[in-house]
C-alpha cells in the first residue's frame, strides 16, 4: 500500500505520541519509525497495518495528501512543543474533515471587512468600523458566535489544551476559528473577538515584524465588545460588587472590565494593581465565575447533522469519507469517547 509519509506523522502527534514510544508500541527501533516518516524507508504492509491499529486511524487515513493548518494561535508562552503538535494536528484534521462535507450545506457569505492600521488608523478605530459595517446596536453585544456565523466564520469547539484558539481558512478559503471549549465563557467570548481582529487587522496583509499582533488584536477585542462611548460612563467608583454587574451585563471578563477603566483613565495605576491583586488572591487568574451561559456555535454542528438527518449517511459512511473509525467520529461529534481516544490523552493530562 502506497503511503504519504508525513500522514504518519500527523497521526501520531494527534494521539500525543513522541516517534520513540510509537516505536515502543509497534516493537521497532526509533530509527525505523524516523526513516519512514521522512519517507527514507518504505515500510511493509504489515507495519502500516500495526500503525494503523495503535493510532486507531484505518489506512485510508495514510494515503490522503495533507496540508497542515496554518494561522495566528493564541496560546500560553510556557506550552510545551509536543501538546502544542497534538493540538494542531488535531486541527489538521478536523479542517480536512470540514473541507470534505462544507459543500453539501449553503453557508453564509463571506463579511469580513479588511482594515490597514497604517494608513485607516488604531485597533480600536477598527472595532468601531466593524461594528457599524455589521450594523451592531450600541451597548453590548448578545450573542457574539452568531453575529460571527452570520458573516461567514465558522467556529470550531475542540479540546486544546494550552492553546486558546487560532485563526485560519479553509483550503475552500472559508475562514475558521477553532475555539478551546475549556475555556469559561467570558473568556470564550474574548478569543472570538481577538481572532475576529487578525482576521481584520492581519489576515492578507503586510505586516511589519515590530508590530505586535497580539497586542493589536487584544486592542480589536476590547473595543469591539466593550465600546469606549458607551461603557465609559459605568467605569467610574469601581467596587468588586460593581465590577461583577458589568461582567454580567457586558459578558467581558472582570480582568478585562478593568484593564479597560485603567486604559481609559478612569482607574489610577495603583487602584488597578490593587483589583488585580485582590482578583489573583481570589483565584480568578485560573478562572472567573461563570455569570452568564456559553454561547454555542451552530454552523459546524449543522454541518454534521445534515449528513446524518437529511442525507442520511450512516456514521460508518461518514467515517469511511472522513477517512477516520466510528470511534474516532463519535468522539470528535457525538459526544462520546472511546477508549483509545482516553488513552492517547494520557501524556497531555
Amino acid at each position: 500500500m502506497k503511503i504519504r509519509p508525513e500522514t504518519i506523522v500527523l497521526a501520531r502527534e494527534s494521539r500525543s505520541y513522541t516517534q520513540k514510544e510509537l516505536a515502543n508500541l509497534l516493537g521497532v527501533e526509533q530509527g525505523t519509525i524516523s526513516k519512514i516518516e521522512k519517507g527514507l524507508l518504505e515500510p511493509s504492509d504489515s507495519v502500516i497495518q500495526n500503525i494503523s491499529d495503535k493510532l486507531d486511524y484505518p489506512l485510508s487515513f495514510f494515503s490522503e495528501p495533507l496540508i497542515r493548518v496554518q494561522g495566528l494561535y493564541r496560546m500560553k508562552l510556557s506550552m510545551p512543543v509536543s501538546k502544542f503538535k497534538a493540538c494542531e494536528a488535531k486541527m489538521t484534521i478536523i479542517e480536512r474533515h470540514f473541507t470534505k462535507l462544507h459543500d453539501a450545506v449553503e453557508l453564509p457569505d463571506i463579511n469580513i471587512p479588511s482594515w490597514d492600521i497604517d494608513k485607516n488608523g488604531s485597533p480600536e478605530m477598527a472595532a468601531i468600523f466593524v461594528r457599524e459595517r455589521w450594523r451592531i446596536p450600541k451597548g453590548r453585544i448578545d450573542n457574539l458566535t452568531k453575529i460571527l456565523e452570520d458573516n461567514g466564520i465558522v467556529i470550531i469547539m475542540l479540546d486544546l489544551g494550552d492553546l486558546d484558539a487560532l485563526s485560519t481558512f479553509s483550503e475552500t478559503r472559508q475562514p475558521l476559528i477553532f475555539l478551546n471549549k475549556r475555556r469559561t465563557s467570558d473568556r470564550l467570548r474574548y478569543n472570538l473577538a481577538h481572532e475576529l481582529g487578525h482576521f481584520v487587522l492581519h489576515w492578507g496583509q503586510i505586516v511589519l515584524e515590530d508590530r505586535d499582533k497580539e497586542q493589536e488584536a487584544n486592542e480589536f477585542a476590547s473595543e469591539f465588545l466593550m465600546p469606549m462611548r458607551d461603557i465609559e460612563s459605568q467605569l467610574t467608583r469601581l467596587t468588586q460588587d460593581k465590577i461583577i454587574e458589568l461582567k454580567r451585563y457586558w459578558k467581558t471578563s472582570m480582568k478585562a472590565i478593568v484593564r479597560k477603566a485603567y486604559t481609559l483613565g478612569t482607574l489610577t495605576k495603583d487602584q488597578y494593581y490593587y483589583l488585580n491583586k485582590q482578583f489573583n488572591y481570589m483565584g480568578y487568574a485560573k478562572g472567573e465565575p461563570e455569570l452568564f451561559p456559553a454561547e454555542k456555535e451552530t454552523l459546524f454542528s449543522e454541518i454534521i447533522s445534515i449528513y446524518i438527518n437529511e442525507l442520511n449517511y450512516s456514521k460508518e459512511q461518514l467515517s469511511e469519507l472522513l477517512n477516520t473509525n466510528v470511534s474516532e467520529l463519535e468522539s470528535l461529534y457525538f459526544g462520546k469517547t472511546s477508549i483509545k481516544a482516553m488513552n492517547s490523552l494520557r501524556i497531555q493530562a
